[in-house]
């Protein structure tokens, strides 16, 4: 079989009719003003925060509707099954932000276990996302980001705090209905300051249900400088312990905040030096999974062509099968059709990670896809040129 085309503008966008296209064409070249965009991000978050009028509408016909898949699990329908139609799953992330109260905790908790219910119910998705500032108070994240947990203790520090159980038994539940749902569940990683306790509690859970099959995976930002060796330690404890090693690997989100935090408490930053070091590590961390694959589950969320033809060659190269189901690539809806739809046209695990939510709670996440589509991944140009060039492929 041929690799993938990504430069195949005519499969890439198929699914889209010429006034959707033109539609993402003018939003995109918006985006690519980095002044517009940041501005209007701005705007926009405070006019929907004090319901001004016209400010949800404007939001939800605009960036909304390029990147969010729906205000509910109900609404998303109709594009999760358009997706599904062309060989592509989906990954359902609930876009809420960290929320304060243990209502907010329990109405997050419920929110992604439907998501699982749904995920279970359909071949169309096949994996679900949490947050665990959705299940906690920031504070408690934070206050044991630097210690050891002990799990087996229930009256040590941590399972002894009533609120830190309740976490853990909130996460647990959507990790167990993850698993009785056939289905994968992908812890988020999230600022540095709160990324240490996460990733025990990652491990924890991966301890508990990825036996037999990985249901539980974290995610590792290989902006990072020190993620490399996370990884390879974290599939060292998981090969010890007798359980498969799940992970996400991206880039990152949090650069900007990372190095003010970094600055302001006076540390050395967790960031890369570079962008190259970046890229380094991130095709690393792929070759060390496919090294392993037998061990170790992953997905490789990029919207960057080289990992993604890396991923690709280094499959065939090794005659792993393409549709192995230790390897799976997904981009972010809304961006970077040329990857996910070639590679699911030819036989790869191909998905969308899907975000849905009412516009005032996703717009924070939608204030960073503004922001990194005018900044360092280049991938507005990329768009862009492809919805020209695929609008000069259809007028012939």
């Amino acid at each position: 079989m041929n690799l993938p085309d990504f430069g195949d503008t005519e499969t890439t966008f198929s699914h889209l009719s010429d006034r959707e296209l033109k539609f993402a064409g003018r939003l995109f070249s918006l985006m690519g003003k980095s002044w517009l965009s940041n501005g209007l991000s701005r705007l926009g978050s405070w006019a929907v925060r004090w319901r001004l009028p016209f400010a949800e509408w404007g939001v939800r016909h605009t960036i909304y509707r390029q990147f969010v898949g729906g205000t509910s699990l109900k609404n998303a329908l109709p594009t999760i099954e358009r997706l599904h139609g062309r060989g592509v799953t989906s990954i359902m992330d609930y876009g809420a932000e960290a929320k304060s109260s243990e209502e907010d905790f329990d109405r997050f908790r419920d929110e992604i276990l439907k998501a699982a219910g749904l995920s279970g119910s359909t071949e169309a998705v096949d994996s679900v996302v949490v947050k665990v500032t959705g299940l906690a108070p920031n504070e408690l994240l934070e206050e044991f980001n630097d210690k050891i947990i002990d799990f087996e203790n229930e009256n040590g520090p941590a399972l002894g705090n009533p609120v830190f159980r309740r976490m853990v038994e909130r996460l647990d539940q959507v990790c167990r209905a993850a698993r009785d749902s056939g289905i994968e569940i992908y812890i988020d990683a999230e600022e540095s300051w709160f990324q240490g306790t996460i990733d025990q509690l990652a491990d924890e859970m991966m301890r508990r249900y990825n036996t037999g099959r990985a249901v539980v995976m974290n995610t590792y930002q290989l902006y990072r400088w020190d993620r490399l060796e996370f990884l390879k330690a974290s599939h060292e404890r998981a090969r010890a312990a007798g359980y498969l090693l799940g992970c996400k690997l991206v880039r990152g989100a949090y650069m900007v905040k990372e190095r003010a935090h970094a600055e302001e408490h006076s540390y050395k930053t967790w960031i890369q030096p570079n962008i190259e070091a970046t890229h380094a590590d991130y095709n690393a961390a792929v070759e060390y999974c496919l090294d392993h694959i037998e061990e170790i589950c992953f997905l490789v969320g990029t919207h960057n062509e080289q990992s993604v033809r890396l991923l690709t060659e280094a499959l065939d190269r090794r005659g792993i099968p393409r549709d192995h189901a230790h390897a799976r690539c997904a981009q972010l809806l809304g961006m970077s059709d040329n990857l996910t739809f070639n590679l699911a046209g030819a036989g790869y695990n191909s998905s969308k990670y899907m975000v849905y939510g009412p516009v005032a709670e996703v717009l924070p996440y939608l204030v960073r896809r503004a922001q990194e589509n005018t900044s360092v991944t280049g991938e507005m140009g990329r768009e862009l040129r492809m919805i020209k060039d695929e609008l000069r492929r259809r007028r012939g």
